[in-house]
């Protein structure tokens, strides 16, 4: 019997279809695991303070089939964020400035996509 020390991820994976134990299942993601792959980098290098990422980041979100509401919801999620005392207390009032230009930068390029008819 194995002990939790010996037993791995590929232990834990579904067999294949043929029934062979501890056969990884290839499985595409989610739409809510692909958005997520596409809109969490959006939020990390907005708060590390990266103005050209950010654009970079909603548009790559927006190439890869985010919805222009999804990148919206999360940057309105990150300003809210920001705003609150409590992430201020947690991550210092020089990150939560230093997230300012990303931010608009965000917004601006999602509007820009929107405008063009690229989102």
């Amino acid at each position: 019997m194995p002990t939790l020390a010996s037993v791995s991820l590929s232990d834990t994976v579904l067999k294949d279809v043929t029934a062979t134990p501890n056969a990884p299942v290839e499985r595409q993601p989610s739409k809510s695991e692909a958005r997520l792959q596409e809109l969490i980098p959006i939020a990390m290098v907005i708060v590390g303070g990266c103005e050209p990422c950010a654009e970079k980041m909603v548009t790559r979100a927006l190439e890869q089939g985010s919805s222009w509401q999804d990148i919206d919801k999360t940057l309105r999620i990150i300003a809210d964020m920001q705003r609150r005392e409590c992430f201020a207390k947690a991550v210092g009032t020089d990150v939560v400035a230093r997230m300012e230009k990303p931010l608009a930068a965000g917004w601006r390029t999602l509007q820009e996509a929107m405008t063009s008819g690229g989102g």
